[in-house]
């Protein structure tokens, strides 16, 4: 609530009640995941799963990769059901080779992308620490990779219902694989229904 009202106070940002509830359950589930075991033994080494978004919600996977000549990026988009919908790979030749500033670029193609498909209701989920902290703080980060925090804030204003959490590798995994090969793909390229055949047997259909 405190959040909220900060928002309202110097950003002149409304939430709705459904905003609230999903940053209270986005945050619910990150905690889970960051504390809980997936298996029955409770052994804190063990990998962290990926969970469906609540009802009504989609959750939007994402992540970068430097590759030898350019940085990679991948977004994977599932429903509550942990069904796939949608995914896009895509790179940049020119780019800084820094691994934060891949993040960020990661985060903002894909909510750009998300807003040109009219999606909206969005747990998006990056296992970048410093990009979800800075994008979920009120201070000020004047930073290069501060500037591009603050483009993905307005983009995820535009889009409406947008919440950023984030989540361990292995719970990311799927969106890593697909940044991975996107040196093979010389555009922003698009799947719908049907998952790319590098990721196939990592998603449900």
């Amino acid at each position: 609530m405190w959040k909220v009202r900060n928002d309202k106070v110097w950003n002149d940002r409304e939430w709705t009640l459904s905003m609230i509830v999903a940053q209270v359950e986005a945050l619910v589930l990150s905690w889970k995941q960051a504390y809980h075991s997936t298996t029955p033994q409770g052994n804190s080494h063990s990998p962290i799963k990926w969970f469906p978004p609540s009802a009504g919600y989609l959750k939007c996977n994402i992540d970068a990769a430097l590759l030898e000549d350019c940085m990679g990026f991948g977004a994977v988009l599932g429903d509550h059901e942990g069904k796939f919908i949608t995914a896009c790979v895509g790179r940049y030749m020119s780019c800084s080779r820094d691994p934060y500033i891949a993040e960020t670029m990661a985060v903002k193609e894909a909510l750009t992308w998300l807003k040109s498909r009219n999606i909206s209701h969005v747990v998006v989920e990056s296992d970048c620490l410093n990009f979800c902290s800075t994008f979920n703080s009120l201070s000020p980060d004047l930073s290069y990779a501060g500037l591009i925090v603050k483009q993905c804030r307005s983009i995820a204003r535009d889009i409406g219902d947008i919440v950023v959490c984030h989540v361990k590798r292995s719970a990311n995994h799927v969106a890593h694989v697909l940044a991975q090969v996107a040196s093979s793909f010389p555009v922003l390229t698009m799947w719908d229904s049907i998952p790319p055949s590098c990721i196939s047997d990592l998603v449900l259909v």
